[in-house]
């Protein structure tokens, strides 16, 4: 019996390893020519290194869920609002030496990248672990991969609907909501303020809905004025994957 309900927790595991063999080699085969990023197929190989992305952040959290990993055990005595910091802090500075690399340096552009996208799982974890304690695991992936789909497919369809001038306004709002957020954590400490703090997830679920839309946007953009020199399918690939991420964790706040 023990067996048999270890398999089936195995089950998802290798289903996702066998998924990411096969996009690992459809990168590899589309996304490099001499041992380097190529233009062509260049919205196809972004997308691949976006779902390589989430895949790799779904995989560490469910190995890590299934190895009964607290957040004690990752954040020790830091657990909470100052843990949070510090992994912010991680994913700020990897992300710029990340974006500062230049990606003709395959190895270590991948390497930097890994370890982004492994603080990137950390990040996911607390949210992950919250939809597991109240069983709403399926729906919240199920909203953030309908919001995920049906933006992209309207970025593609509608193009001239959006406008890359959106740029700083959505940024203004992004950073104004942040602020607002902590103000509201640090100075309402009482329970009671939920449904405000809920708003603010609504808020958030709105924003990286939008901002989905302007990345999609940017990367079909970039894809015609895409140049052998400089092109760069992991940064391109960032955006989506932290809009993904944010409306994950925002979603989760309000499934309950």
């Amino acid at each position: 019996m023990d067996n048999e309900r270890f398999n089936k927790k195995l089950v998802p595991v290798y289903g996702l390893i066998g998924v990411l063999a096969l996009i690992i080699v459809k990168v590899y085969n589309t996304s490099f020519k001499g041992g380097k990023f190529t233009c062509d197929k260049y919205i196809l190989n972004t997308y691949l290194y976006i779902l390589l992305s989430l895949l790799l952040m779904s995989l560490q959290n469910i190995v890590m869920e299934q190895q009964h990993i607290g957040l004690e055990d990752i954040f020790g005595r830091f657990k909470g609002f100052i843990g949070l910091i510090i992994i912010l802090v991680l994913v700020i500075g990897l992300m710029f030496i990340l974006l500062q690399t230049n990606p003709r340096n395959v190895v270590l552009k991948h390497t930097i990248w890994l370890a982004f996208i492994f603080v990137l799982g950390l990040l996911a974890y607390p949210s992950y672990l919250k939809t597991i304690k109240e069983n709403t695991v399926i729906a919240t992936l199920m909203t953030t991969i309908g919001i995920l789909i049906t933006f992209t497919i309207v970025a593609f369809l509608k193009p001239e609907w959006i406008s890359l001038s959106w740029g700083p306004t959505l940024v203004f709002l992004l950073i104004s909501g942040m602020i607002g957020e902590l103000c509201f954590y640090l100075f309402n400490k009482n329970e009671k303020q939920q449904p405000k703090n809920k708003m603010f997830a609504y808020f958030f679920i709105a924003l990286f809905t939008i901002f989905i839309l302007y990345d999609t946007k940017k990367i079909q953009v970039n894809a015609k004025i895409c140049k052998e020199s400089t092109v760069d399918y992991i940064n391109e690939s960032l955006n989506i994957v932290l809009d993904v991420l944010n409306l994950f964790q925002k979603i989760a706040e309000v499934q309950k």
